[in-house]
């Protein structure tokens, strides 16, 4: 379903923008793209369209006209959308204050009753960290673990086996893993030994997607690893950006507690995908066998938010709760991931909302909810949603809905636990501390004993070595960003535990 391009998602403009606002844009634009600046393959294109969009919204006439003809495109693409959304706002009116107002909107996405479930194919990349520190129990956990996955492939599905260290080496093909006795003998081999190079792995394992890459089908490369890269980072970050296009997905899974948190995490979100924490080695089979499953039930792929928000609307964070909790960007588009059948992809925005004037109904969003129909061969569909919420001067009397303070109670508990490793890196480890008990209290409070056990053992261990240790941090991390997931919620997603 091709539209006419959105000028001002090509402008990062609100469609409420000045003028002013729509020459700022256009100048930065033409700073990055113009033709005499910039050679890259198709920023020329690009910077034509962006031309076009100015054109069209400074003049004044063809605006209202473009508008017109945008508004009757939507109508149309919202019937035809495969998706369906549900907003919902913290408060039931937003206030005239001369100051910033913080404010919360949760919102659903899910797919239309209409929308047929079809088993998709699964085109899936094991990629394996067979470096030194992998030897013995954690590399025979995960081969058993990967032996068990090829088990369950279907005669439409494809898989692939690569494990690195300083080079990478593939495994086993696509068509090996077809025969389990070539397959099984084949992961034998798998010996550790070498250094940790994870952009050697990344590449041979998406290699391999790209061989049996289908756009009716899930493409996603899973990463297993124990131990930190060195040097390629960069390469690993920007790979992951190019494949996300492709509509390629990655879960990163951590073994351990010597590797990189915050790489696998920024890793996988460039593509929708989320991290895992293993701290024993023994869970990987059934970890994998649930991802597997997950990736059987997708309907939509690559879906994403895109838009833009009001002028006096700036986004400061966001969180996706379901079907897999993930730290999301600050910035508009947000990678969503899949979208499976029978489940929804719930996301957390919180927004501060500059003061407004005599207004009596804001607009704060135009969004656009995009992903790649499955069962329409990869198609792209999109569903404009427009987000408005009453002004007042008086107070709201009425307390949040509950889901938005159950999000909110759980968001508060992942906060505490990151601004204390933040502030123990600054060196204020007693101050650490102190908030480690605190978000003990709170998760003991929660029925989290364990998390509440790690929480106080932290902040021991804080005051008398002035720094986390590497198992406790991510214990925390991951244990309450798992709370992120509501209680309630049946997902056929994998959790952070």
């Amino acid at each position: 379903m091709a539209g006419r391009k959105n000028y001002y998602s090509l402008l990062g403009v609100p469609r409420n923008a000045s003028t002013d606002q729509l020459r700022r844009a256009y100048r930065q634009a033409a700073l990055r793209l113009h033709p005499d600046r910039n050679e890259r393959p198709g920023d020329t294109e690009v910077f034509l369209d962006i031309s076009q969009a100015y054109e069209t919204l400074v003049d004044a006439d063809a605006r209202r006209a473009y508008d017109q003809e945008l508004a009757e495109e939507e109508l149309e693409q919202a019937a035809q959308s495969p998706f369906s959304t549900r907003v919902l706002h913290s408060r039931r009116a937003l206030l005239q204050l001369p100051e910033p107002q913080v404010h919360y909107m949760l919102l659903d996405i899910e797919p239309k009753e209409a929308v047929a479930h079809v088993r998709p194919p699964v085109n899936l990349s094991l990629v394996i960290d067979r470096s030194t520190s992998m030897r013995g129990q954690r590399l025979d956990h995960v081969r058993s673990a990967a032996h068990e996955i090829l088990k369950s492939l279907q005669a439409q599905d494809q898989a692939s086996v690569t494990a690195f260290s300083d080079h990478a080496e593939l495994i086993v093909s696509p068509d090996q893993a077809r025969d389990l006795s070539v397959a099984r003998a084949r992961l034998s081999l798998l010996q550790a030994e070498g250094g940790t190079e994870i952009l050697q792995g990344l590449q041979m394992g998406l290699e391999q997607l790209e061989l049996n890459f289908t756009k009716e089908g899930v493409n996603h490369l899973i990463l297993l690893t124990d131990g930190r890269t060195y040097g390629d980072e960069a390469g690993c970050l920007d790979l992951a950006s190019k494949v996300a296009e492709r509509g390629i997905s990655i879960n990163g899974v951590g073994i351990g507690s010597d590797w990189s948190d915050r790489f696998l995490d920024d890793l996988a979100g460039r593509t929708g995908g989320h991290v895992l924490f293993l701290d024993s080695p023994r869970a990987v089979t059934a970890l994998l066998e649930n991802i597997f499953d997950s990736l059987s039930k997708v309907i939509a792929s690559r879906v994403r938010l895109e838009g833009s928000l009001s002028q006096y609307v700036d986004l400061r964070s966001a969180y996706r709760l379901r079907p897999e909790p993930m730290v999301l960007s600050d910035s508009l588009p947000l990678k969503l991931g899949n979208l499976p059948a029978n489940e929804i992809i719930r996301i957390l925005m919180e927004v501060v909302i500059h003061p407004l004037g005599d207004q009596q109904m804001l607009t704060l969003a135009h969004f656009d909810v995009v992903g790649d129909l499955l069962a329409e061969g990869g198609e792209t569909h999109s569903l404009p949603v427009l987000v408005e919420h009453v002004v007042s001067d008086q107070p709201d009397s009425q307390p949040p809905p509950q889901e938005i303070v159950e999000a909110l109670s759980s968001i508060a508990l992942y906060r505490m636990q990151d601004m204390a490793r933040h502030e123990a890196e600054l060196g204020h480890a007693s101050h650490a501390a102190q908030r480690l008990e605190n978000l003990a209290t709170h998760l003991l409070a929660n029925g989290q004993r364990d998390l509440a056990k790690a929480a106080l053992n932290e902040a021991e261990n804080l005051a008398r070595a002035r720094r986390f240790s590497t198992e406790g941090e991510k214990i925390l991390k991951y244990g309450t960003r798992a709370l992120l997931l509501p209680a309630h919620a049946e997902s056929g997603g994998v959790t952070d535990d």
